[in-house]
């Protein structure tokens, strides 16, 4: 009783802000400068659509711990799974081209493609896909908060396409293969 009447004024103030909603027990953070530091550092990287990834996050409060003069801080595995939890930041895959297709392009193409094809050979039906190797690519997966989009970045500039095609009768043709970059290497 007596400490709850001695932290009378924080608790009020953390239940007006809501902090501590549907707890039994507050606990509070050791390191919060470094907690808001990283949090800060985090919005910042992912406002950009930089993928973060855990150890990213790791190493940035390290760098941070060591900047603010911290010297027993140890930035472990269960550190980060507390800062995710009390950030609501989760791992997830990020989608750079969610938006690039329109839906409505799409909704009757099953119905229409056998009327489209109905005029020729197998062996004259072709089918044409492309994949890219990208060099000093970002991860496409990344630490975001639940509240956000996962929504990729700009994609790297440097790249191999490789197309492949093939026929309606199984027929193979040779990968053409396309170099394309910004700048020479």
């Amino acid at each position: 009783m007596k400490k709850i009447i001695k932290e009378k004024d924080l608790i009020l103030k953390e239940y007006e802000d809501f902090k501590f909603r549907g707890v039994k027990r507050m606990r509070h953070e050791k390191y919060v400068n470094i907690n808001e530091a990283v949090l800060e550092w985090f919005k910042t990287v992912r406002a950009k659509k930089i993928p973060v990834s855990g150890p990213m996050i790791q190493h940035k409060a390290k760098e941070l711990a060591d900047a603010l003069g911290i010297e027993n801080f140890s930035a472990s595995n269960g550190w980060l799974d507390r800062f995710r939890i009390r950030n609501n930041i989760t791992f997830r895959s990020l989608c750079g081209e969610a938006a690039d297709v329109d839906p409505s392009l799409c909704e009757d193409w099953q119905e229409r493609l056998p009327l489209l094809l109905a005029g020729y050979d197998d062996e004259d039906i072709f089918n044409m896909d492309e994949t890219a190797l990208f060099f000093r690519g970002l991860p496409n997966k990344s630490m975001i908060q639940k509240s956000e989009e996962a929504r990729g970045g700009k994609i790297p500039k440097e790249w191999l396409t490789i197309s492949f095609c093939v026929s309606a009768a199984r027929e193979k043709e040779k990968p053409l293969v396309i170099w394309r970059c910004q700048t020479k290497l």
